[in-house]
């Protein structure tokens, strides 16, 4: 069972659960907190399918582009499950495994001094 994380789009996060490269299924949520919910919305999303953690085989990552915070979150979390878990990361939806998928942002970070 492979988990797919897509956060590119602002505000809005996206799971799936692939078999034999089919969608067997797929959760779509509109959230403004996204970096505070995705672990929680992904764990209710695996047991409301009956999958545990230790049965994924492969963790797929939409890298981008995306908006920059919630890309490097969705990024960000594929690859730390994949380092937890002892399990393959891969760019989506290529599917190439890679060490670490790194995010591409659609647009340079707006970064300014704090006030």
């Amino acid at each position: 069972m492979q988990l797919l994380i897509d956060t590119t789009q602002k505000g809005f996060l996206k799971l799936e659960l692939r078999e034999d490269g089919k969608v067997a299924a797929g959760l779509e949520k509109a959230t403004d907190k996204l970096s505070e919910q995705i672990l929680s919305e992904l764990l209710k999303f695996l047991s409301r399918n009956k999958i545990k953690l230790e049965n994924l085989e492969k963790i797929l990552v939409n890298p981008g582009p995306g908006a920059f915070s919630s890309t490097r979150t969705g990024v960000g979390t594929a690859n730390a499950l994949s380092l937890a878990l002892m399990i393959p990361v891969a760019a989506w939806p290529s599917g190439k495994i890679k060490e670490v998928v790194v995010p591409k942002y659609d647009k340079m970070p707006n970064i300014t001094k704090p006030k």
